[in-house]
């Protein structure tokens, strides 16, 4: 039986790393793979919930506009989120793709209607063959 490829989009971190949840455990029997674009998104939204915590900035764009008026808080939180998301990667034998290019990524949002970053994770999965994603919706209510 070879091994299945599984996809990991941005939620699947997210949940891990914010919300506590442990969606690796139910993973353990695939080959995981991810793509630059969604570390990147990764990265980018644990920074700003550091970032959140240690300022108590809770509107999005007066956030955004402190970390870019203070890189070394930028510096400092970047090191611990990228020690963080390295030891999952590592942890969990996680592979990391090179994201598919913007012509793949605009003939799926056309043909798919997909927003852009949910089309390049389609493009991406598609040009590599992966016919599963992992993701993680999660209902507000309020």
């Amino acid at each position: 039986m070879t091994e299945e490829t599984i996809f990991l989009d941005s939620s699947v971190f997210i949940a891990f790393f914010v919300n506590g949840i442990d969606p690796f455990r139910n993973l353990e029997n695939f080959r995981l793979v991810t793509s630059t674009n969604v570390i990147e998104e990764v990265a980018y939204v644990l920074v700003k919930e550091c970032a959140r915590a240690e300022t108590n900035i809770e509107k999005h764009y007066d956030l955004l506009h402190f970390l870019r008026n203070n890189p070394e808080l930028v510096s400092k939180i970047s090191k611990e989120v990228i020690s963080d998301i390295s030891a999952v990667l590592d942890a969990f034998n996680i592979f990391v793709f090179p994201p598919a290019s913007f012509s793949e990524m605009f003939e799926v949002m056309l043909s798919y209607g997909l927003l852009p970053n949910d089309a390049l994770i389609a493009a991406t999965c598609k040009h590599y063959g992966i016919r599963k994603i992992a993701t993680l919706m999660k209902i507000l209510s309020g």
